[in-house]
């Protein structure tokens, strides 16, 4: 069996009195969909944001490929190979889509002064960046300005972003909120063709029907803790996790 691209143990954040994740113990399997369940303030995106390196950990630890880097800072985990996108997408609004996928492309740069001075339009870097967009369905949209896209199109640069950066492994933050079915749909078969790309996927999504058909394993989080881990088909029948959803009353309810 492959040992885990990212693994954490112990794992807790804790803001005052809020234990917001507390104790999680996860591992993350090469060239695999992971969906992270919960309801509204289950500590998801604070796990994300431990994993990040937005947030130093309470407690516990955080392995990635091997390397320990809880408590290493975001442009440091960055340049391990995690990307990640946000709830709210904010792109570059005056610059083309092309020129936002150049900014991301900056990463390999920013750790030095004159190399962030030197060109970031070159032909290599051009290349590199249309191969990304040609990925993600938008090429035919380089030179679009960036705050003329819809949704689903803004959707997918902020994945074509992520990629800049997430060479190995890529967290997703509600990436299909507000989009249409059809939307869905294409960005299901995206997160897929990424996969195949050898990338590994850890995503954060409330359309269960979206996490059902598309993740390999679902991880449920309940007020900070860990509740269930397994299957799709295990998750839909897992008590804890219909409890943790509905509520004692709302089972009654729904049956």
């Amino acid at each position: 069996m492959n040992e885990p691209l990212l693994k954490t143990r112990g794992l807790s954040k804790h803001f005052g009195g809020l234990k917001a994740v507390n104790n999680v113990d996860m591992e993350l399997r090469p060239r695999e969909i992971t969906g992270l369940l919960g309801p509204n303030g289950a500590g998801k995106t604070v796990c994300f944001n431990l994993i990040s390196g937005v947030y130093r950990p309470t407690s516990g630890e955080i392995h990635f490929q091997g390397t320990r880097t809880d408590g290493l800072p975001p442009h440091q985990v960055a340049t391990l190979g995690i990307g990640r996108t946000f709830q709210i997408v904010k792109p570059f609004a005056s610059l083309s889509v092309l020129e936002n996928v150049l900014v991301a492309r900056g990463i390999s740069r920013y750790t030095s002064f004159s190399r962030s001075c030197s060109s970031w339009r070159t032909k290599k870097e051009r290349e590199e960046a249309l191969r990304i967009l040609e990925l993600v369905g938008l090429a035919d949209l380089a030179d679009q300005k960036a705050g003329l896209l819809p949704l689903g199109n803004h959707r997918r640069l902020e994945i074509a972003r992520a990629l800049v950066i997430g060479t190995s492994l890529l967290l997703l933050d509600e990436s299909f909120s507000g989009l249409r079915h059809e939307e869905i749909v294409q960005l299901k078969e995206l997160i897929l063709k990424i996969r195949e790309n050898g990338i590994t996927v850890l995503l954060i999504e409330h359309n269960m029907r979206v996490t059902m058909e598309l993740c390999d394993r679902i991880i449920v989080l309940d007020h900070g803790q860990k509740i269930a881990e397994g299957s799709p088909e295990y998750i839909r029948e897992n008590e804890k996790v219909i409890e943790a959803y509905l509520g004692r009353k709302g089972r009654v309810h729904a049956a």
